[in-house]
């Protein structure tokens, strides 16, 4: 009897003990924040929610991924920032999906990240780093080039302007803005952060380029009529 009672016990706090024992042994997925790998879906949750949309690429057998994914992808500050700021999917190329959004972006070194814009056909391969600054730099100016591209949609829409038009109007204002707070900046470096040499944003890189020229050649005019009136 009391040996029966003993095992009743013992039985009874197994089952209080047991599913904490199960749940501290399962293993964390570290890219549990991003979305399973569904290309069509991720694309329609960001254009639902207004996002880019961040595909990281790697495999669960290839070590630079793991390293990846250990140091940087699964950091909570980064899954924080990046869900924030993006739709996040991670495409294991060792599953069937996942091989073809590799193949379809023409990704060629694992790991690699793919930004893409909801509404546009902005598309950027992240040059890959350990250095998180570089990465966050990087994903900042895609995030300024997506918004100056909705921009410049918008200004068509709204004026009737061809796109070279609407790019060289932001073009001019960014440059105006840009060269009062930095009139001794390189035109081609000043337009690389605002652009990043986007493609689809050649025309506006170009524009600007040109603008920022303008600026700096009115601005060494009036220097030099100065100097003259003042020999």
């Amino acid at each position: 009897m009391k040996k029966a009672l003993h095992f009743s016990i013992a039985l009874f706090l197994l089952t209080l003990i047991a599913p904490s024992i199960c749940s501290a042994a399962a293993p964390r997925n570290p890219l549990g924040f991003m979305m399973a790998c569904n290309l069509a879906k991720a694309k329609s949750t960001a254009k639902q929610e207004r996002k880019p949309l961040l595909v990281y690429v790697h495999s669960s057998k290839c070590y630079s991924s793991r390293t990846f994914t250990r140091q940087i992808a699964s950091k909570p500050e980064f899954a924080n920032w990046a869900n924030k700021n993006f739709i996040c999917m991670e495409a294991n190329v060792l599953a069937g999906k996942g091989k073809s959004v590799a193949k379809k972006y023409g990704v060629l070194k694992l790991p690699s990240i793919i930004m893409l814009s909801f509404d546009t056909d902005l598309e950027y391969n992240v040059e890959m780093k350990m250095d998180s600054v570089s990465l966050y730099n990087q994903f900042r100016s895609f995030l300024s080039a997506n918004s100056l591209k909705s921009q410049i949609e918008l200004l068509r829409e709204t004026n009737g302007l061809t796109y070279q038009a609407a790019s060289k109007a932001i073009a001019a204002s960014y440059a105006k803005h840009d060269y009062k707070k930095n009139p001794a900046g390189s035109p081609e470096m000043m337009a690389m952060e605002r652009t990043l040499r986007i493609k689809k944003l050649k025309d506006l890189h170009l524009a600007y380029i040109d603008e920022y020229k303008k600026l700096v050649a009115v601005s060494n005019s009036n220097e030099q009529k100065k100097a003259v009136a003042q020999n």
